[in-house]
């Protein structure tokens, strides 16, 4: 009994201080729970702000970098570093940077980059993580090429002071197609030329009519033509110009076939010589060949042979195409039609020489032949927007849609001289297909034969060929006021001999004056306008010099690229030679180059756009 008192008193005794010790042991691991709870939400909290910080930076320094594409990768890589820098991400973070630069099927640019932070922590150090890698990635695009003006005339379908020309790929590039060849130091291999046709929201027709001059190589053996002069210059000037038909001679070297034979008609005097009379309303050259005969026994070689070879000339395919938006999102390029221009040695002539003609379309009313698509083709270059052109992909902002059309040299060496126009359908009966008839026509009926909104673009690169040795203003496209404040980059390559600097960009919309000044440019009544090469370029462009210039780009780019940043921004105000710094507004307009062209003179454009970059992804 008492052993058993003993025994219960001493548990009794005992409890309190067992408790005691077990409620200590349990706060201080409450404690370390807490503290550990504590220390995961201030890590957690400070990898959220860092997640944050890191994502808008990476944010800004695709969107940074993407423009910079136009230069190079490498020089996308040092501005989106420099923008990480400047939002405070550490160098070290920087230098792992990791990008990726892509092309969409629309031609966006795209510039992916990834970065990883590995952020220290302080708390969680306590549990064994010293450190949490942060991964964040977007994606920047724009679109860097320009829309060019396919023509001076896009719009009216006729040919006029240049006309578009690309080579066979078994020849040098040094004759002034930089990318044709298949050794071309740009582009080696085959390459494409671009185009896309804008159809504007407002474009009033069902159907939209694609038209292809002289898309074959041919070259007619004739050395004369019975020219007919426009109306305005036989009104002006009857005995100069007497109505009906007068036989003309080609000039020179122009008589042999290999060579493109435009016959100067006499009326461009006219404009010098008459108030009011701009060079589009008369007609200065009469068509009889616009291809050039080229060639060698040896592939890649610049040469040509001494009469007119068929062998050497080319076959040019041209494949039309939209892009059509599926029930997922997704964008995919739909096959139209397709034609590939003939070189004069086939069975069955499509009879395309000097002529407008929409393959798988309606017949002009003058065409005598029907001129097919090629086999396979779903459909013609004649299109129902409607019932051929299902879900085609359209600009949310804009409304715009556009149909491509890619233009490629796939075997010979000749020069292909050709051009696109696309609109209604509705001219086939009143309109000729005849080049000289349908310039004659246009001339002579003002309005009468024009694509209503429709236009013809070269995306970024335009290859062409003059048909004049004069001043000639060539608009390249327009710019929005979107573009204030943005850069503009335009090179040109091998322009010739004849071809003669300056060459001065203007808007359209600004007010300007030409001279016959080193710089061409009249600025007691020009408010804005840039000229380069009227002397020595002083960084280094080839194309300079006034009238000492003698081919020096011969097969060369000019190079550093001409630079127009756009007017209107009021921190960058534009420096006038005589009036000083002006903030000039800009309310959009079309870019115009002035220079003094060269007869037969092939060369290329090239311009691409800084733009305005948006966040894709």
């Amino acid at each position: 009994m008492k052993l058993w008192n003993l025994h219960l008193r001493n548990r009794r005794t005992d409890s309190p201080h067992r408790e005691r010790g077990q409620s200590i042991a349990i706060i201080a691991l409450a404690l370390v729970g807490l503290l550990a709870f504590v220390g995961i939400a201030v890590d957690v909290g400070f990898l959220f702000a860092r997640s944050t910080q890191l994502q808008a930076a990476v944010d800004s320094a695709a969107l940074a970098g993407v423009t910079e594409l136009v230069i190079s990768k490498d020089a996308a890589d040092q501005r989106a570093g420099q923008f990480l820098n400047a939002n405070n991400i550490p160098i070290s973070v920087t230098l792992s940077l990791d990008s990726y630069k892509d092309t969409t099927v629309i031609g966006e640019d795209e510039y992916s980059i990834t970065v990883t932070w590995p952020v220290e922590l302080f708390f969680l150090k306590l549990i064994g993580l010293d450190s949490y890698d942060l991964v964040r990635s977007a994606t920047a695009a724009y679109f860097p090429q320009a829309d060019i003006y396919a023509s001076r005339r896009v719009d009216q379908g006729v040919v006029s002071t240049s006309n578009q020309s690309i080579f066979g790929p078994n020849i040098c590039t040094s004759y002034g197609d930089p990318f044709s060849p298949f050794n071309s130091a740009w582009e080696p291999g085959a390459y494409t030329y671009h185009y896309r046709i804008l159809l504007p929201p407002d474009y009033p027709d069902d159907v939209l009519r694609i038209e292809l001059f002289d898309p074959d190589s041919i070259n007619q053996s004739g050395d004369r033509d019975d020219v007919v002069f426009s109306a305005v210059a036989t009104g002006i000037n009857p005995t100069l110009f007497p109505p009906g038909t007068h036989e003309k001679l080609c000039q020179g070297g122009d008589g042999n076939q290999k060579q493109p034979c435009l016959i100067p008609t006499g009326e461009e005097s006219l404009v010098s010589t008459t108030s009011g009379i701009t060079i589009d309303q008369i007609n200065p050259f009469w068509l009889v060949r616009i291809d050039e005969n080229r060639g060698s026994s040896t592939p890649g070689v610049c040469d040509e042979p001494s009469s007119y070879n068929i062998n050497y000339n080319t076959h040019t395919l041209y494949e039309l195409f939209y892009y059509r938006r599926n029930d997922d999102g997704t964008i995919e390029p739909i096959s139209l039609a397709s034609y590939t221009g003939q070189k004069g040695n086939e069975a069955v002539s499509h009879d395309t020489d000097l002529r407008w003609v929409s393959p798988g379309g309606k017949n002009s009313f003058d065409q005598p032949v029907s001129v097919p698509v090629d086999a396979g083709s779903e459909k013609t270059f004649e299109l129902n927007i409607a019932n051929d052109l299902p879900n085609i992909l359209e600009d949310p902002g804009t409304g715009n849609r556009f149909v491509y059309l890619d233009i490629t040299s796939i075997d010979g060496a000749s020069e292909n001289g050709f051009e696109v126009w696309a609109g209604p359908d509705d001219y086939v009966n009143t309109v000729p297909s005849n080049a000289n008839d349908r310039n004659l026509f246009v001339i002579n009926n003002p309005g009468t034969h024009y694509s209503r909104g429709a236009t013809v673009y070269g995306m970024g690169r335009l290859p062409m060929n003059s048909n004049t040795d004069n001043t000639v203003d060539i608009p390249l496209m327009y710019v929005g006021p979107d573009l204030v404040g943005q850069s503009i980059f335009i090179s040109t390559f091998d322009l010739d001999a004849a071809a003669k600097p300056p060459i001065v960009f203007y808007f359209d919309s600004i007010a300007f004056t030409p001279d016959n000044s080193t710089d061409n440019v009249n600025w007691q009544y020009t408010d804005w306008a840039i000229s380069y090469g009227g002397g020595t370029d002083p960084d280094g462009r080839c194309f300079d010099g006034g009238n000492s210039y003698n081919g020096e780009c011969n097969n060369k780019w000019v190079d550093p690229r001409y630079e127009i940043i756009v007017p209107g921004d009021p921190e960058n105000c534009f420096t006038h030679p005589t009036r000083g710094t002006q903030c000039i507004p800009f309310y959009g307009g079309r870019l115009i180059a002035r220079y003094n062209a060269g007869n037969h003179d092939t060369y290329g454009w090239q311009i691409n756009v800084t733009g305005l970059p948006y966040l894709v992804r």
